[in-house]
């Protein structure tokens, strides 16, 4: 039997295609387009061309959906993600970065190009090439503008920004997040934004930020300890023998964060 090919038109037809699409039987775990609307379509194999337009096989046939048709594309996952993150949890960065950029070109428009991307932005923050890091958050944020709103992915390019010093973006970014983010965002957003004050050269500022992330979020313990070293750490800039007290909170209250190690140090 020949299979049947059907292109989705941009305008006119697109709803009859859908509902029968969506009346097709969901198979689990399988390749799928996710549309606009969020609605997600299976399939039993995909494959994209350069321009961006996906084909999706389905039990009637190819369907075709244009890039402005669908937000998100996904082939089965390749071997190659789970190699790299091993290679990023053991801080193999090179590794990592020569894993997956195969990826990036051959699952191109495919979803595993974004997981790539991110990838090779985490593994340059590690090596401290944050211009490089900056770069491939840039390219994926210019093919998939929806994930700068990933929280995954969110504070890997906030880090890349503070690295490479683009501090007047990153100031836009961290602003928002204080104003109208979930409250453990906006507390990791106010650490950062004194760290970029820090960065800049602006101790006293960067230290204010840290202590009202200590009054105003004291739920946020994940958060409390940092900030509390980090105020030390800008008191201890500012040769204020209050940073003394700062190290000694954090090993008292916070003992099992990675900070109060650093913290027990300074004492």
């Amino acid at each position: 039997m020949k299979m049947m090919h059907t292109q989705i038109p941009i305008f006119g037809g697109l709803m009859t295609a859908l509902a029968l699409l969506l009346a097709w039987p969901v198979v689990a775990d399988a390749q799928h387009v996710v549309l606009t609307d969020g609605r997600r379509i299976e399939g039993t194999a995909i494959r994209a061309r350069a321009n961006g337009d996906v084909i999706l096989t389905t039990a009637r046939g190819d369907v075709t959906f244009t890039r402005d048709q669908y937000r998100e594309a996904w082939a089965p996952r390749p071997a190659a993600m789970d190699q790299a993150r091993q290679h990023l949890q053991a801080r193999r960065f090179d590794q990592v970065i020569s894993t997956v950029e195969g990826v990036v070109r051959e699952f191109r428009h495919l979803g595993w190009d974004q997981e790539a991307l991110v990838l090779i932005g985490r593994a340059n923050n590690g090596k401290g090439d944050h211009a490089a890091a900056l770069s491939s958050f840039d390219r994926l944020f210019q093919n998939a503008p929806h994930r700068r709103e990933d929280p995954n992915v969110r504070w890997h390019y906030f880090r890349a920004l503070l690295g490479a010093e683009e501090l007047s973006r990153l100031e836009g970014y961290l602003n928002d997040v204080i104003a109208s983010g979930e409250r453990s965002e906006a507390a990791r957003a106010q650490v950062m934004r004194g760290d970029m004050k820090v960065q800049r050269g602006l101790a006293e500022e960067g230290l204010l930020d840290y202590l009202r992330t200590v009054v105003l979020f004291r739920a946020q313990r994940d958060v409390q300890a940092e900030a509390l070293f980090k105020a030390g750490e800008a008191l201890e800039e500012m040769r204020d023998q209050r940073a003394r007290d700062m190290f000694r909170k954090v090993v008292e209250q916070y003992g099992d964060s990675p900070y109060a190690s650093r913290a027990r140090a300074k004492l």
